[in-house]
C-alpha cells in the first residue's frame, strides 16, 4: 500500500522495478536501525507512547488554536496605538549607538580656491548659493549621497564615507554642516538630524517592532481568552467535572 503512492501509475516498468527498489531498501534500513534502537533503549527512562501522545496533543491543539487567530485576530494597529506603547516603553527603544539623518558629497579638487569657494557657500551661503553649487557638482558628475529620509548608524555612515581614520572622531558629532579636508579632497557633511548613543530611538525607526509586539500580545490575549472560554462552556454543559479528593 505503501508502494502505491512511490511509484507513479504512469511510470514505465523499469522505473516502476527501480523506484520500488529504492524504496524499499531505504524502509528495511530504517526497519534495522528502529529495531536496534528500540533494543538499546532503557524502558524507564523513555515512554515513547507518553511521549508521542503529549506531541499528538500539543499538535492538534496549537493547530486549533492557530486556525481561531488566523480567522479572528485583528491585525489593524493604528498609529495612536503605536505612539501610546512608544511612550510607555521607551526605556525599552534606548540606542546602543548614535544615529544620523544626513546629506553628503566628496569633491577631489586640486584648486585650494575653488574648495574655498565652495565651502564658503555650503556653510554659509544663501539657498541661491546652494542651488549653484548642486548645479555644478551635478555638471562635475560628482554624486549628492542623500540619507536624509533614514536613519543610518554614525559607524556605518563612517564607513560609507570612508574619512581616513584620523578625521572620524570630529565627523557626524553633531547636527549642522561641516567640511573636512585631507590633502586635495573635501568631504561636505550636513547632519539634518542626530540622536546619541543612550537616546531613545525615533519612533518610525521601531514603528515596525512596535507593532509585532502589540499583535503578539493580542494573539496571546485571544488565545486565553478562547481558553478560558472554552473551559467555562464545558462546565456549564457539565461536559467536565471535578471531584474533590
Amino acid at each position: 500500500s505503501d508502494l502505491r503512492h512511490v511509484v507513479p501509475l504512469e511510470a514505465t516498468v523499469e522505473d516502476s522495478v527501480a523506484l520500488a527498489d529504492q524504496y524499499i531498501e531505504a524502509w528495511l534500513k530504517q526497519q534495522v536501525i528502529l529495531h536496534m534502537a528500540e533494543q538499546n533503549q532503557v524502558t524507564e527512562r523513555l515512554d515513547m507512547a507518553a511521549q508521542l501522545e503529549d506531541y499528538r496533543r500539543s499538535l492538534v491543539i496549537f493547530n486549533y488554536e492557530q486556525a481561531l487567530v488566523d480567522q479572528k485576530l485583528d491585525t489593524a494597529v493604528g498609529l495612536a496605538e503605536v505612539e501610546q506603547y512608544y511612550r510607555d516603553h521607551e526605556a525599552n527603544f534606548e540606542l546602543k549607538e548614535t544615529i544620523v539623518r544626513m546629506r553628503w558629497f566628496k569633491v577631489n579638487e586640486p584648486d585650494k580656491r575653488v574648495l574655498r569657494k565652495m565651502e564658503d557657500r555650503f556653510l554659509h551661503g544663501t539657498v541661491e548659493d546652494l542651488h549653484e553649487l548642486e548645479l555644478w557638482l551635478a555638471s562635475s558628475g560628482i554624486t549628492i549621497v542623500d540619507r536624509t529620509t533614514t536613519w543610518t548608524p554614525r559607524p556605518t555612515a563612517l564607513g560609507e564615507m570612508a574619512l581616513p581614520e584620523q578625521e572620524r572622531p570630529a565627523a557626524l558629532s553633531k547636527e549642522g554642516r561641516q567640511v573636512i579636508h585631507t590633502d586635495h579632497s573635501a568631504w561636505f557633511i550636513d547632519v539634518v538630524e542626530l540622536r546619541a548613543q543612550n537616546s531613545i530611538s525615533p519612533i518610525g525607526m521601531v514603528q515596525a517592532d512596535i507593532r509585532s509586539i502589540l499583535l503578539n500580545q493580542r494573539k496571546i490575549q485571544l488565545i486565553e481568552d478562547m481558553r478560558s472560554a472554552i473551559y467555562s462552556q464545558a462546565i456549564e454543559n457539565k461536559d467536565v467535572e471535578r471531584f474533590a479528593p
